[in-house]
C-alpha cells in the first residue's frame, strides 16, 4: 500500500543493522497508518520489546519520504507529580507556573515550525497520568 516509504524503510532497517522481519515491518506500519488518524498514540509493551526502534525507523522513513524534518521531545511523567507535568497556581501568590508537558507543547505545537515535533512521554503507564491527558 505504501511502495515509497516500504522502500525507504528498507535502507532504514539496514541502516540501523535490524533483521528485516516481515511481523515487525508491519508494527511499523501499523504505527504509520495510526499517525494519520490519531494524535495520541501509546507503544506499550516489555523493555526491549522494539517499540524506540519501530518508532525511529518511522521517524527516518518519514524524514525522507516527506523531505520534512522529524523531532521528538521525550520526558517521563512519572519523573514529576501531575500539577508540575501541566502547570499550577500557586496557593500563596496565586502566580500560575506553567507544567512541563504544557511548555513542551506550546513550544513545538507551532503549524509555522519547519518541522514535526512527537512529544513522547516515556515511562511506565500510570492510570492517573493517563487519565489526566484527556
Amino acid at each position: 500500500e505504501y511502495p515509497k516509504e516500504e522502500e525507504i524503510l528498507k535502507t532504514v532497517v539496514e541502516k540501523y543493522g535490524l533483521v528485516h522481519h516481515d511481523d515487525w515491518l508491519l508494527k511499523v506500519k501499523q504505527l504509520y497508518e495510526t499517525t494519520k488518524v490519531r494524535h495520541g498514540i501509546m507503544l506499550v509493551g516489555p523493555a526491549g520489546g522494539g517499540k524506540s526502534c519501530i518508532f525511529k525507523c518511522l521517524k527516518d522513513t518519514l524524514q525522507e519520504s516527506e523531505g520534512i524534518q522529524y523531532k521528538d521531545i521525550r520526558f517521563n511523567p512519572k519523573a514529576i507529580r501531575a500539577q508540575e507535568m501541566y502547570g499550577e497556581t500557586d496557593p500563596l501568590s496565586g502566580e500560575w507556573t506553567t507544567g512541563v508537558f504544557a511548555a513542551i507543547w506550546e513550544k513545538y505545537n507551532n503549524r509555522n515550525n519547519a518541522f514535526n515535533t512527537w512529544i513522547i512521554a516515556d515511562g511506565p503507564v500510570d492510570a492517573i497520568w493517563i487519565e489526566d491527558l484527556n
